[in-house]
């Protein structure tokens, strides 16, 4: 008897070994594949981020409404399909208002932005294509004017302006 238990102790000791060795296998491949995914994740992310770039052209503001006309242009290489997701601050060296989106236009005071597309209006910031932001603050601001737009994917531009 005592000859037939060794060697089935060994066969179960295998056995046991051997799905040990698969769990510990399973486990080292998922968080290899979870971690590929999102190192993947983060580089398209990244990619997106380097291809959206926008710069300011011109701004002026309104006297009679007090509106501030910022003309944007979209130098990145992919467009730009949810302008008005973005975060826009206008103010200057003492006061700035996080101002909210609106989609039927801004209007004098209403503390509100919009945009139009200057050049080809189809519902996306093409590259090489501007807009035009309308900011109304719901006060009158002095100069120098500032503006901080960020664009939902993070990339930001800050810019000063006097007229």
């Amino acid at each position: 008897m005592r000859a037939l238990s060794a060697p089935l102790t060994e066969a179960l000791l295998i056995i046991a070994a051997i799905t040990a060795t698969i769990i510990v296998a399973s486990t080292v491949i998922y968080n290899a594949s979870y971690i590929s995914n999102r190192m993947a994740e983060a580089g398209a992310d990244a990619g997106r981020y380097i291809s959206e770039r926008i710069v300011f052209v011109y701004a002026f503001v309104n006297e009679s409404d007090g509106c501030h006309h910022i003309f944007l242009k979209n130098v990145g290489g992919t467009g730009i399909g949810d302008v008005e997701s973005s975060t826009l601050i206008v103010g200057n060296s003492t006061y700035a208002i996080l101002l909210n989106y609106d989609p039927s236009g801004a209007l004098a005071g209403c503390g509100c932005w919009s945009y139009s597309e200057v050049e080809k209006p189809n519902g996306v910031w093409e590259p090489r294509e501007t807009i035009e932001v309308i900011a109304c603050p719901p006060v009158s601001i002095t100069p120098p004017y500032k503006f901080v737009l960020t664009l939902p994917s993070g990339v930001k531009l800050s810019e000063s302006y006097t007229g």
